[in-house]
Protein backbone atom coordinates (compact mmCIF):
# COMPACT_ATOMS: atom_id res chain seq x y z
CA UNK A 1 0.00 0.00 0.00
CA UNK A 2 1.36 3.40 -0.97
CA UNK A 3 0.94 6.32 1.44
CA UNK A 4 0.72 9.99 0.31
CA UNK A 5 2.27 12.08 3.08
CA UNK A 6 5.53 13.94 3.60
CA UNK A 7 7.33 13.60 6.93
CA UNK A 8 9.86 16.33 6.06
CA UNK A 9 7.32 19.19 5.98
CA UNK A 10 8.26 21.97 8.40
CA UNK A 11 11.54 20.33 9.28
CA UNK A 12 13.39 23.65 9.67
CA UNK A 13 11.02 24.87 12.39
CA UNK A 14 11.30 21.55 14.23
CA UNK A 15 15.09 21.70 14.10
CA UNK A 16 14.98 25.28 15.31
CA UNK A 17 13.11 24.20 18.44
CA UNK A 18 15.67 21.46 19.02
CA UNK A 19 18.65 23.78 18.55
CA UNK A 20 17.05 26.32 20.90
CA UNK A 21 18.32 24.18 23.81
CA UNK A 22 21.71 23.49 22.21
CA UNK A 23 23.61 26.20 24.18
CA UNK A 24 22.59 24.48 27.42
CA UNK A 25 23.96 21.18 26.08
CA UNK A 26 27.19 22.94 25.12
CA UNK A 27 27.49 24.30 28.64
CA UNK A 28 26.83 20.84 30.08
CA UNK A 29 29.81 19.53 28.07
CA UNK A 30 32.17 22.06 29.65
CA UNK A 31 34.17 20.41 32.42
CA UNK A 32 34.66 22.86 35.28
CA UNK A 33 35.55 21.96 38.87
CA UNK A 34 35.53 24.03 42.04
CA UNK A 35 38.40 24.28 44.51
CA UNK A 36 37.29 21.03 46.19
CA UNK A 37 37.33 19.11 42.90
CA UNK A 38 33.55 18.99 42.61
CA UNK A 39 32.06 19.21 39.09
CA UNK A 40 30.27 22.50 38.42
CA UNK A 41 26.94 22.25 36.61
CA UNK A 42 27.55 24.82 33.86
CA UNK A 43 24.18 24.17 32.29
CA UNK A 44 22.48 25.32 35.47
CA UNK A 45 24.70 28.42 35.58
CA UNK A 46 23.62 29.20 32.01
CA UNK A 47 19.94 28.91 32.92
CA UNK A 48 20.42 31.05 36.04
CA UNK A 49 22.18 33.70 33.96
CA UNK A 50 19.28 33.83 31.48
CA UNK A 51 16.82 34.03 34.38
CA UNK A 52 18.76 36.95 35.85
CA UNK A 53 18.59 38.92 32.61
CA UNK A 54 14.91 37.95 32.36
CA UNK A 55 14.25 39.49 35.78
CA UNK A 56 16.12 42.63 34.76
CA UNK A 57 13.97 42.87 31.62
CA UNK A 58 10.84 42.58 33.74
CA UNK A 59 12.04 45.44 35.95
CA UNK A 60 13.07 47.48 32.86
CA UNK A 61 16.64 47.73 34.13
CA UNK A 62 19.00 48.41 31.22
CA UNK A 63 22.43 48.87 32.86
CA UNK A 64 23.17 45.20 33.54
CA UNK A 65 26.16 43.18 32.40
CA UNK A 66 28.25 40.19 33.42
CA UNK A 67 29.62 41.98 36.48
CA UNK A 68 26.11 42.74 37.79
CA UNK A 69 25.04 39.15 37.10
CA UNK A 70 28.12 37.86 38.96
CA UNK A 71 27.40 40.10 41.97
CA UNK A 72 23.85 38.77 42.13
CA UNK A 73 24.61 35.07 41.52
CA UNK A 74 27.81 34.90 43.62
CA UNK A 75 26.11 34.16 47.01
CA UNK A 76 23.87 31.58 45.35
CA UNK A 77 26.76 29.81 43.58
CA UNK A 78 29.05 29.85 46.63
CA UNK A 79 26.39 28.05 48.68
CA UNK A 80 26.84 25.05 46.38
CA UNK A 81 30.43 25.31 45.15
CA UNK A 82 33.71 26.38 46.71
CA UNK A 83 34.83 29.05 44.25
CA UNK A 84 36.50 32.42 44.76
CA UNK A 85 34.81 35.68 43.90
CA UNK A 86 36.92 36.23 40.76
CA UNK A 87 36.16 32.67 39.61
CA UNK A 88 32.42 33.39 39.57
CA UNK A 89 32.98 36.25 37.15
CA UNK A 90 35.16 33.99 34.95
CA UNK A 91 32.48 31.26 34.90
CA UNK A 92 29.77 33.71 33.85
CA UNK A 93 32.04 35.07 31.11
CA UNK A 94 32.27 31.52 29.76
CA UNK A 95 28.46 31.29 29.91
CA UNK A 96 28.16 34.57 28.02
CA UNK A 97 30.53 33.31 25.31
CA UNK A 98 28.14 30.43 24.63
CA UNK A 99 25.02 32.60 24.40
CA UNK A 100 26.73 35.60 22.80
CA UNK A 101 30.04 34.97 20.96
CA UNK A 102 32.77 37.54 21.51
CA UNK A 103 32.75 38.65 17.87
CA UNK A 104 29.13 39.74 18.21
CA UNK A 105 27.87 37.29 15.57
CA UNK A 106 24.69 35.28 15.88
CA UNK A 107 24.87 31.82 17.36
CA UNK A 108 24.34 29.60 14.31
CA UNK A 109 23.79 25.88 13.82
CA UNK A 110 24.02 24.05 10.48
CA UNK A 111 21.94 21.05 9.45
CA UNK A 112 20.86 19.26 6.31
CA UNK A 113 17.26 20.11 5.53
CA UNK A 114 15.61 17.03 4.04
CA UNK A 115 12.67 19.16 2.91
CA UNK A 116 14.71 21.56 0.73
CA UNK A 117 17.63 19.13 0.21
CA UNK A 118 20.12 21.82 1.17
CA UNK A 119 22.48 22.54 4.06
CA UNK A 120 20.94 25.43 5.97
CA UNK A 121 21.91 27.54 8.97
CA UNK A 122 19.65 28.64 11.79
CA UNK A 123 20.76 31.83 13.60
CA UNK A 124 19.97 32.48 17.26
CA UNK A 125 20.33 35.59 19.42
CA UNK A 126 20.00 34.80 23.12
CA UNK A 127 21.69 37.94 24.47
CA UNK A 128 22.05 41.26 22.70
CA UNK A 129 24.19 44.27 23.48
CA UNK A 130 22.42 47.18 25.08
CA UNK A 131 25.04 49.93 25.14
CA UNK A 132 28.73 50.37 25.86
CA UNK A 133 30.01 52.56 28.70
CA UNK A 134 33.16 54.15 27.28
CA UNK A 135 34.13 55.75 30.59
CA UNK A 136 34.12 52.48 32.52
CA UNK A 137 34.92 50.26 29.50
CA UNK A 138 31.97 47.99 30.20
CA UNK A 139 29.46 46.31 27.89
CA UNK A 140 25.85 45.91 29.00
CA UNK A 141 23.51 43.21 27.73
CA UNK A 142 19.83 42.38 27.71
CA UNK A 143 17.78 39.30 26.93
CA UNK A 144 16.99 38.89 23.21
CA UNK A 145 14.05 37.13 21.54
CA UNK A 146 15.57 33.65 21.43
CA UNK A 147 16.73 33.88 25.03
CA UNK A 148 13.24 34.91 26.06
CA UNK A 149 11.79 32.03 24.04
CA UNK A 150 14.18 29.62 25.77
CA UNK A 151 13.03 30.89 29.17
CA UNK A 152 9.41 30.44 28.17
CA UNK A 153 10.13 27.02 26.67
CA UNK A 154 11.29 25.75 30.08
CA UNK A 155 7.70 26.26 31.26
CA UNK A 156 6.50 23.80 28.57
CA UNK A 157 3.94 25.74 26.59
CA UNK A 158 3.80 26.93 23.01
CA UNK A 159 5.00 30.36 21.94
CA UNK A 160 1.67 31.33 20.34
CA UNK A 161 -0.25 30.80 23.58
CA UNK A 162 2.11 32.46 26.05
CA UNK A 163 -0.17 35.41 26.68
CA UNK A 164 -3.27 33.22 27.02
CA UNK A 165 -1.53 30.97 29.54
CA UNK A 166 -0.31 34.00 31.49
CA UNK A 167 -3.89 35.27 31.58
CA UNK A 168 -5.03 31.94 33.04
CA UNK A 169 -2.21 32.04 35.61
CA UNK A 170 -3.17 35.61 36.54
CA UNK A 171 -6.77 34.58 37.13
CA UNK A 172 -5.64 31.72 39.38
CA UNK A 173 -3.37 34.04 41.38
CA UNK A 174 -6.19 36.57 41.83
CA UNK A 175 -8.58 33.85 42.97
CA UNK A 176 -6.02 32.66 45.54
CA UNK A 177 -5.36 36.24 46.72
CA UNK A 178 -1.67 36.18 45.78
CA UNK A 179 -1.62 39.83 44.69
CA UNK A 180 2.16 40.28 44.60
CA UNK A 181 2.49 37.33 42.26
CA UNK A 182 -0.38 38.71 40.16
CA UNK A 183 1.46 42.00 39.68
CA UNK A 184 4.55 40.11 38.59
CA UNK A 185 2.45 38.05 36.18
CA UNK A 186 1.15 41.25 34.56
CA UNK A 187 4.75 42.35 33.95
CA UNK A 188 5.36 39.09 32.10
CA UNK A 189 2.17 39.69 30.09
CA UNK A 190 3.53 43.12 29.13
CA UNK A 191 6.62 41.45 27.75
CA UNK A 192 4.44 38.98 25.84
CA UNK A 193 2.60 41.86 24.22
CA UNK A 194 5.89 43.54 23.29
CA UNK A 195 7.09 40.30 21.70
CA UNK A 196 3.81 40.01 19.77
CA UNK A 197 4.31 43.55 18.51
CA UNK A 198 7.82 42.71 17.23
CA UNK A 199 6.54 39.55 15.52
CA UNK A 200 3.76 41.47 13.82
CA UNK A 201 6.27 44.02 12.56
CA UNK A 202 8.34 41.18 11.09
CA UNK A 203 5.18 39.68 9.58
CA UNK A 204 4.34 43.04 8.02
CA UNK A 205 7.77 43.16 6.36
CA UNK A 206 7.40 39.58 5.14
CA UNK A 207 4.00 40.36 3.64
CA UNK A 208 5.37 43.31 1.68
CA UNK A 209 8.44 41.38 0.58
CA UNK A 210 7.21 37.83 -0.13
CA UNK A 211 3.70 38.05 -1.61
CA UNK A 212 4.27 37.18 -5.27
CA UNK A 213 1.20 35.09 -6.12
CA UNK A 214 -2.28 34.26 -4.92
CA UNK A 215 -1.15 31.11 -3.07
CA UNK A 216 1.30 33.08 -0.93
CA UNK A 217 -1.35 35.71 -0.25
CA UNK A 218 -3.82 33.03 0.82
CA UNK A 219 -1.28 31.54 3.22
CA UNK A 220 -0.61 34.92 4.81
CA UNK A 221 -4.35 35.62 5.05
CA UNK A 222 -4.86 32.35 6.94
CA UNK A 223 -2.06 33.27 9.36
CA UNK A 224 -3.59 36.70 9.92
CA UNK A 225 -7.04 35.22 10.40
CA UNK A 226 -5.78 32.83 13.07
CA UNK A 227 -3.89 35.65 14.78
CA UNK A 228 -6.96 37.93 14.76
CA UNK A 229 -9.11 35.22 16.34
CA UNK A 230 -6.49 34.62 19.03
CA UNK A 231 -6.12 38.35 19.74
CA UNK A 232 -9.88 38.72 20.03
CA UNK A 233 -10.05 35.86 22.53
CA UNK A 234 -7.21 37.41 24.52
CA UNK A 235 -8.99 40.77 24.44
CA UNK A 236 -12.13 39.15 25.84
CA UNK A 237 -10.07 37.56 28.61
CA UNK A 238 -8.55 40.97 29.45
CA UNK A 239 -12.04 42.38 29.88
CA UNK A 240 -13.03 39.47 32.14
CA UNK A 241 -9.90 39.97 34.26
CA UNK A 242 -10.63 43.66 34.63
CA UNK A 243 -14.19 42.90 35.71
CA UNK A 244 -12.86 40.39 38.26
CA UNK A 245 -10.48 43.01 39.72
CA UNK A 246 -13.26 45.63 39.91
CA UNK A 247 -15.47 43.20 41.83
CA UNK A 248 -12.60 42.39 44.20
CA UNK A 249 -12.00 46.12 44.81
CA UNK A 250 -15.66 46.68 45.67
CA UNK A 251 -15.49 43.86 48.20
CA UNK A 252 -12.46 45.31 50.01
CA UNK A 253 -12.88 49.09 49.74
CA UNK A 254 -15.64 49.39 52.35
CA UNK A 255 -13.66 47.74 55.16
CA UNK A 256 -11.42 49.48 57.68
CA UNK A 257 -9.16 46.48 58.36
CA UNK A 258 -5.52 47.35 57.70
CA UNK A 259 -4.90 44.10 55.80
CA UNK A 260 -7.91 44.69 53.58
CA UNK A 261 -6.75 48.26 52.93
CA UNK A 262 -3.35 46.98 51.82
CA UNK A 263 -5.10 44.52 49.55
CA UNK A 264 -7.21 47.33 48.11
CA UNK A 265 -4.14 49.46 47.37
CA UNK A 266 -2.44 46.48 45.73
CA UNK A 267 -5.56 45.87 43.62
CA UNK A 268 -5.38 49.49 42.49
CA UNK A 269 -1.81 48.93 41.25
CA UNK A 270 -2.83 45.67 39.57
CA UNK A 271 -5.74 47.35 37.81
CA UNK A 272 -3.55 50.21 36.56
CA UNK A 273 -0.88 47.81 35.25
CA UNK A 274 -3.48 45.55 33.63
CA UNK A 275 -5.18 48.49 31.89
CA UNK A 276 -1.82 49.60 30.47
CA UNK A 277 -1.13 46.12 29.08
CA UNK A 278 -4.69 45.89 27.75
CA UNK A 279 -4.26 49.19 25.92
CA UNK A 280 -1.10 47.89 24.24
CA UNK A 281 -2.93 44.68 23.32
CA UNK A 282 -5.82 46.60 21.75
CA UNK A 283 -3.29 48.44 19.59
CA UNK A 284 -2.03 45.02 18.46
CA UNK A 285 -5.55 43.99 17.49
CA UNK A 286 -5.95 47.17 15.42
CA UNK A 287 -2.56 46.60 13.79
CA UNK A 288 -3.49 43.00 12.95
CA UNK A 289 -6.67 44.13 11.21
CA UNK A 290 -4.64 46.62 9.17
CA UNK A 291 -2.24 43.87 8.15
CA UNK A 292 -5.06 42.12 6.27
CA UNK A 293 -5.53 45.24 4.16
CA UNK A 294 -1.76 45.46 3.65
CA UNK A 295 -1.72 41.86 2.44
CA UNK A 296 -4.38 42.62 -0.16
CA UNK A 297 -2.59 45.75 -1.32
CA UNK A 298 0.77 43.95 -1.46
CA UNK A 299 -0.74 41.16 -3.59
CA UNK A 300 -2.32 43.68 -5.92
CA UNK A 301 0.94 45.63 -6.29
CA UNK A 302 2.93 42.44 -6.80
CA UNK A 303 0.61 41.16 -9.52
CA UNK A 304 0.73 44.53 -11.23
CA UNK A 305 4.55 44.60 -11.12
CA UNK A 306 4.75 41.07 -12.49
CA UNK A 307 2.39 42.01 -15.30
CA UNK A 308 4.42 45.09 -16.18
CA UNK A 309 7.72 43.16 -16.12
CA UNK A 310 6.45 40.25 -18.20
CA UNK A 311 4.44 42.24 -20.73
CA UNK A 312 6.16 42.98 -24.04
CA UNK A 313 4.22 45.52 -26.09
CA UNK A 314 6.06 44.80 -29.35
CA UNK A 315 5.56 41.09 -29.09
CA UNK A 316 2.07 41.00 -27.65
CA UNK A 317 0.45 43.85 -29.58
CA UNK A 318 2.53 45.10 -32.51
CA UNK A 319 3.48 41.69 -33.85
CA UNK A 320 -0.09 40.46 -33.41
CA UNK A 321 -1.45 43.31 -35.52
CA UNK A 322 1.27 43.27 -38.17
CA UNK A 323 1.69 39.53 -38.67
CA UNK A 324 -1.93 38.42 -38.41
CA UNK A 325 -4.42 39.47 -41.13
CA UNK A 326 -7.23 40.54 -38.85
CA UNK A 327 -10.36 42.46 -39.89
CA UNK A 328 -10.67 46.09 -38.88
CA UNK A 329 -13.39 45.36 -36.31
CA UNK A 330 -11.08 43.05 -34.35
CA UNK A 331 -8.48 45.84 -34.03
CA UNK A 332 -10.83 47.68 -31.71
CA UNK A 333 -10.80 44.79 -29.27
CA UNK A 334 -7.00 44.57 -29.29
CA UNK A 335 -6.41 48.29 -28.87
CA UNK A 336 -9.29 49.01 -26.49
CA UNK A 337 -7.34 48.29 -23.23
CA UNK A 338 -4.68 50.83 -24.23
CA UNK A 339 -7.04 53.67 -25.09
CA UNK A 340 -8.41 56.27 -22.71
CA UNK A 341 -11.77 55.77 -21.13
CA UNK A 342 -14.44 57.60 -23.08
CA UNK A 343 -15.99 60.75 -21.63
CA UNK A 344 -19.48 61.75 -22.73
CA UNK A 345 -20.44 65.39 -22.34
CA UNK A 346 -23.99 66.02 -21.15
CA UNK A 347 -25.99 69.23 -21.25
CA UNK A 348 -28.73 69.88 -18.71
CA UNK A 349 -31.85 71.80 -19.63
CA UNK A 350 -31.72 73.55 -16.25
CA UNK A 351 -28.67 75.55 -17.36
CA UNK A 352 -30.99 77.93 -19.26
CA UNK A 353 -32.10 79.32 -15.88
CA UNK A 354 -28.54 80.12 -14.75
CA UNK A 355 -26.91 83.55 -15.11
CA UNK A 356 -25.80 84.18 -18.69
CA UNK A 357 -22.38 85.58 -19.55
CA UNK A 358 -21.08 86.35 -23.03
CA UNK A 359 -17.42 86.16 -22.10
CA UNK A 360 -15.13 85.16 -19.29
CA UNK A 361 -13.89 88.74 -18.90
CA UNK A 362 -17.42 90.03 -18.47
CA UNK A 363 -18.23 87.31 -15.96
CA UNK A 364 -15.09 87.97 -13.91
CA UNK A 365 -15.72 91.73 -13.97
CA UNK A 366 -19.30 91.19 -12.81
CA UNK A 367 -18.08 88.94 -10.02
CA UNK A 368 -15.50 91.55 -8.95
CA UNK A 369 -18.19 94.26 -8.84
CA UNK A 370 -20.43 91.99 -6.80
CA UNK A 371 -17.65 91.29 -4.29
CA UNK A 372 -16.91 95.02 -4.09
CA UNK A 373 -20.55 95.75 -3.27
CA UNK A 374 -20.60 93.07 -0.59
CA UNK A 375 -17.39 94.46 0.93
CA UNK A 376 -18.80 98.00 0.88
CA UNK A 377 -21.95 96.84 2.66
CA UNK A 378 -19.88 95.15 5.34
CA UNK A 379 -17.81 98.29 5.92
CA UNK A 380 -20.96 100.45 6.12
CA UNK A 381 -22.55 98.07 8.61
CA UNK A 382 -19.40 98.08 10.76
CA UNK A 383 -19.20 101.88 10.61
CA UNK A 384 -22.83 102.14 11.71
CA UNK A 385 -22.14 99.99 14.77
CA UNK A 386 -19.09 102.10 15.69
CA UNK A 387 -21.05 105.35 15.27
CA UNK A 388 -23.74 104.04 17.62
CA UNK A 389 -21.13 103.02 20.22
CA UNK A 390 -19.32 106.39 20.01
CA UNK A 391 -22.65 108.16 20.41
CA UNK A 392 -23.24 106.19 23.62
CA UNK A 393 -19.78 107.20 24.89
CA UNK A 394 -20.52 110.89 24.16
CA UNK A 395 -23.91 110.75 25.92
CA UNK A 396 -22.19 109.33 28.99
CA UNK A 397 -19.51 112.04 28.87
CA UNK A 398 -22.04 114.87 28.47
CA UNK A 399 -24.09 113.54 31.37
CA UNK A 400 -20.94 113.48 33.49
CA UNK A 401 -19.91 117.03 32.45
CA UNK A 402 -23.34 118.62 32.77
CA UNK A 403 -23.01 122.09 34.32
CA UNK A 404 -19.21 122.21 33.84
CA UNK A 405 -17.25 124.25 31.34
CA UNK A 406 -14.35 121.77 31.24
CA UNK A 407 -13.50 118.28 32.48
CA UNK A 408 -10.76 115.67 32.10
CA UNK A 409 -10.68 112.14 30.76
CA UNK A 410 -9.34 110.96 34.11
CA UNK A 411 -12.48 112.12 35.90
CA UNK A 412 -14.76 110.61 33.28
CA UNK A 413 -12.97 107.21 33.40
CA UNK A 414 -13.28 107.17 37.19
CA UNK A 415 -16.98 107.92 36.77
CA UNK A 416 -17.33 105.02 34.33
CA UNK A 417 -15.52 102.68 36.72
CA UNK A 418 -17.77 103.75 39.58
CA UNK A 419 -21.03 103.48 37.62
CA UNK A 420 -19.83 100.44 35.62
CA UNK A 421 -21.47 101.86 32.49
CA UNK A 422 -18.85 100.57 30.05
CA UNK A 423 -15.89 98.20 30.13
CA UNK A 424 -12.51 99.88 30.57
CA UNK A 425 -10.89 96.87 28.82
CA UNK A 426 -12.63 97.66 25.53
CA UNK A 427 -10.33 98.95 22.81
CA UNK A 428 -13.15 101.02 21.26
CA UNK A 429 -13.22 103.38 24.29
CA UNK A 430 -9.63 104.51 23.74
CA UNK A 431 -10.08 104.66 19.97
CA UNK A 432 -12.98 107.03 20.62
CA UNK A 433 -10.86 109.34 22.77
CA UNK A 434 -7.97 109.38 20.29
CA UNK A 435 -10.30 110.09 17.36
CA UNK A 436 -11.97 112.97 19.24
CA UNK A 437 -8.57 114.49 19.97
CA UNK A 438 -7.53 114.06 16.35
CA UNK A 439 -10.72 115.79 15.05
CA UNK A 440 -10.65 118.57 17.65
CA UNK A 441 -12.47 120.94 17.66
CA UNK A 442 -15.69 118.95 17.35
CA UNK A 443 -18.84 120.67 16.10
CA UNK A 444 -21.99 119.79 14.20
CA UNK A 445 -21.43 119.82 10.44
CA UNK A 446 -24.49 119.35 8.23
CA UNK A 447 -23.03 120.52 4.91
CA UNK A 448 -20.91 117.51 3.81
CA UNK A 449 -23.40 114.65 3.47
CA UNK A 450 -21.04 112.36 1.54
CA UNK A 451 -18.43 112.46 4.29
CA UNK A 452 -21.10 112.04 6.94
CA UNK A 453 -22.14 108.66 5.49
CA UNK A 454 -18.87 107.09 6.60
CA UNK A 455 -17.85 109.52 9.36
CA UNK A 456 -17.54 107.69 12.67
CA UNK A 457 -18.31 110.79 14.77
CA UNK A 458 -21.64 111.71 13.17
CA UNK A 459 -23.73 110.80 16.20
CA UNK A 460 -21.11 112.37 18.48
CA UNK A 461 -21.21 115.76 16.77
CA UNK A 462 -25.01 115.69 16.50
CA UNK A 463 -25.17 115.79 20.32
CA UNK A 464 -23.13 119.02 20.57
CA UNK A 465 -25.75 121.37 19.17
CA UNK A 466 -24.31 124.82 18.38
CA UNK A 467 -21.34 124.47 20.65
CA UNK A 468 -17.80 123.42 19.90
CA UNK A 469 -15.82 120.93 21.97
CA UNK A 470 -12.07 121.45 22.15
CA UNK A 471 -9.76 118.64 23.34
CA UNK A 472 -6.26 119.43 24.63
CA UNK A 473 -3.47 117.21 25.96
CA UNK A 474 -2.42 117.10 29.62
CA UNK A 475 1.06 115.98 30.75
CA UNK A 476 0.15 112.95 32.90
CA UNK A 477 -0.34 109.36 31.62
CA UNK A 478 -3.35 107.35 32.76
CA UNK A 479 -3.39 103.57 33.35
CA UNK A 480 -7.09 102.63 33.63
CA UNK A 481 -6.32 98.90 33.23
CA UNK A 482 -3.28 96.66 32.98
CA UNK A 483 -3.85 96.35 29.27
CA UNK A 484 -4.22 99.99 28.17
CA UNK A 485 -2.67 103.36 28.98
CA UNK A 486 -3.60 106.78 27.55
CA UNK A 487 -2.50 110.37 27.97
CA UNK A 488 -4.87 112.49 30.01
CA UNK A 489 -7.04 114.89 27.97
CA UNK A 490 -9.01 118.03 28.83
CA UNK A 491 -12.41 118.67 27.22
CA UNK A 492 -13.78 122.23 27.30
CA UNK A 493 -16.66 124.05 25.67
CA UNK A 494 -16.13 126.88 23.17
CA UNK A 495 -19.02 128.81 21.73
CA UNK A 496 -19.27 128.45 17.91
Amino acid sequence: MEWSFDITTGLRERMRRIYLFEPLHELAAKQQKDDDGQDIDMRMLGLLTLLYFFEMKLMRESKVGIEEAANYLRPLIQKRYNVADERVHTLLLAVKEIFRPAKGLYKTYSFYNWETEKVEEIPFSFLKTDFFDVKENRQYYQLDDDGLELIFATKEYFQEFQLSIHQLMLRKLLEKGELQGALRQINEMRMDVEQLHERMEKLSHEIKRNIINMETQQRFMEVLQDRNLRLQRENTEFEELHKFIVDAKKASESTTNEEDMRAFRMLMKIEEALMAVHEQHRALLTHSLKLKQEALEAAEQSLYSIGVDNFNFDQEIVSEIVSTPLPLESMKGILAPFLKVGHKKMWSLLTIFSAQSWSEEEQSAELARYEEIIEEEKREQYAKQIRTLYGAYMKSMLAFAEGHQSWTVQGWLEHIKEKNDFSLDARYLYDFLLLCHHRSPLYKDSNNADEQSLHLLIEVTSLLGDRQLVIEELPNILQPTKRYSIQNLQFKWQEG
